[in-house]
């Protein structure tokens, strides 16, 4: 039995994951440390958190612009060296949209805390928010070094690993295991079954690329015959 691939996010859908919950903490947890918390402060002075936040907020805008520029720098010297597959690979590696997913959030949750720090010339600064930004701050570093350590990828050792352990990866999810017992069905079945449905594809070349076995065999099964496919997964058509 052959195993369903799960469905890939979308390389933009990464960095919108960690913005959106941003957002909503934004307007959220400030108005409940005010509202709820009062008293609950950081025992820092307001001028020394808003420097602090104006820090943090224009330091991820750097990293932000090396993370495009780590990006731009491994595709380039990866069409020069490697085939174009490796290449789109490379651009798709989820660790650079999860950086600038990181990176967006601590920026804006940066901006956004800074007008709650002496709110209304109390001169309190919340004690949530604080931790926040610095747990952002934290996990911005760690991205900052895993980045850092993804350009070693780009050396021919890393990179045949890499190639081979996806490869791997791609066999087991597209092929059955070898103590499988399979059951095939022998041509004259198909003989003695009269031909119902064909299903052609026309219009531009398309690379076949899955099988909803559990599709095929629903439809078979409710109409009382055999589906035969073909194309294999990979097959130009």
């Amino acid at each position: 039995m052959f195993r369903r691939r799960r469905p890939r996010l979308p390389d933009w859908a990464i960095p919108l994951c960690y913005i959106v919950p941003t957002v909503i903490a934004i307007f959220a947890l400030p108005r409940f440390e005010h509202r709820f918390l009062p008293g609950f402060m950081a025992q820092i002075s307001a001028p020394a958190a808003m420097a602090i936040y104006s820090a943090v907020g224009s330091g991820m805008l750097a990293l932000t612009g090396i993370v495009f520029a780590l990006a731009f720098v491994m595709v380039q010297f990866s069409a020069t060296a490697y085939s174009p597959r490796l290449v789109l690979w490379i651009s798709r590696d989820p660790v650079i949209w999860h950086a600038i997913g990181v990176f967006t959030a601590t920026f804006l949750y940066a901006i956004g805390a800074i007008a709650w720090v002496d709110r209304n010339g109390s001169g309190k600064v919340p004690f949530l928010s604080t931790w926040v930004i610095f747990v952002l701050l934290l996990a911005s570093v760690s991205m900052f070094v895993a980045l850092i350590q993804r350009i070693a990828l780009l050396q021919i050792n890393r990179m045949l690993t890499f190639t081979g352990d996806l490869g791997r990866q791609i066999i087991e999810a597209m092929y059955p295991r070898l103590d499988t017992s399979v059951a095939l069905a022998q041509p004259e079945e198909f003989q003695k079954l009269p031909v119902t449905q064909t299903v052609f594809h026309s219009g531009r070349p398309r690379v076949l690329q899955a099988l909803d076995e559990r599709a095929l065999l629903t439809l078979g099964s409710e109409s009382g015959g055999v589906v035969d496919v073909v194309s294999s997964v990979g097959d130009t058509r």
